[in-house]
């Protein structure tokens, strides 16, 4: 067996197992280190088709847990702007610079890291959440890797672990499915693609396992602790590999 392969079905179940255990990480984590061996433009459909069934998994089991005020109201009519903003550069202008938003990303998880050590859980002001969500868009429609500065927002908000990954899968299949139909109709998403996705998806599926046991098993504090490390992780990441 390709040694290539055998690596990114090492990366899918890891980063779908952070994805399972905490409602963000599949793309962001996948996609830097798939990278080393696979060119973006062939992985990154393969993760986000296995994303979308992830999340649609996750939306089935506990769609109860949704909290749809905030998915509705808050992150949807700003994050649907950026996306158009985000897929039109990465098909007419460039994929941009990873630098900038690897930057970024550290800053703010370094940032959140200290406040939770202080004990700082102060809620960021509308305009500045509104921001971040059009910013996560951006981000979503190049790289589908909005997902740090959605749960920055989020994890302000004061909900519990449960509705937080809840949330965030009904956000991810929304968001897959625009990625989807746009990878369809560049032919993006093919033969080839869906080959990839079948063969991993036992992976995925073993990650979801795992990634449930952890998630019933992480207290609260912990869970946010987590959060924002994979955020640093993610952030130094697109740095090294983007």
């Amino acid at each position: 067996m390709n040694i290539s392969i055998v690596f990114l079905g090492i990366v899918v179940f890891v980063s779908f197992s952070i994805q399972a255990m905490t409602g963000f990480g599949s793309i962001i984590i996948a996609i830097t280190l798939g990278s080393i061996f696979f060119p973006i433009k062939t992985v990154l459909p393969v993760l986000v088709l296995l994303d979308f069934f992830l999340n649609i998994y996750m939306v089935l089991k506990y769609k109860k847990m949704i909290n749809y005020e905030i998915l509705l109201k808050k992150i949807l009519p700003f994050m649907s702007i950026g996306v158009v903003i985000g897929m039109l550069i990465f098909y007419f202008i460039a994929s941009g610079s990873k630098v900038l938003l690897g930057s970024f990303i550290v800053f703010l998880s370094v940032f959140e890291l200290y406040n939770q050590y202080k004990k700082n859980e102060r809620k960021p002001v509308n305009i500045i959440s509104n921001l971040f969500f059009v910013l996560a868009g951006i981000v979503q429609g190049i790289y589908a890797s909005g997902g740090p500065f959605v749960v920055y927002i989020i994890g302000k908000q004061g909900v519990t672990k449960s509705v937080f990954r809840s949330t965030l899968a009904a956000l991810w299949v929304i968001m897959d499915m625009v990625l989807i139909i746009s990878y369809l109709l560049t032919n993006t998403l093919n033969k080839t693609t869906v080959t990839y996705s079948l063969f991993l998806a036992p992976v995925v599926i073993t990650g979801i396992v795992v990634g449930e046991m952890l998630h019933h098993k992480v207290n609260e504090q912990l869970f946010k602790l987590i959060i924002y490390s994979l955020l640093l992780f993610a952030g130094i990441s697109i740095l090294l590999f983007g």
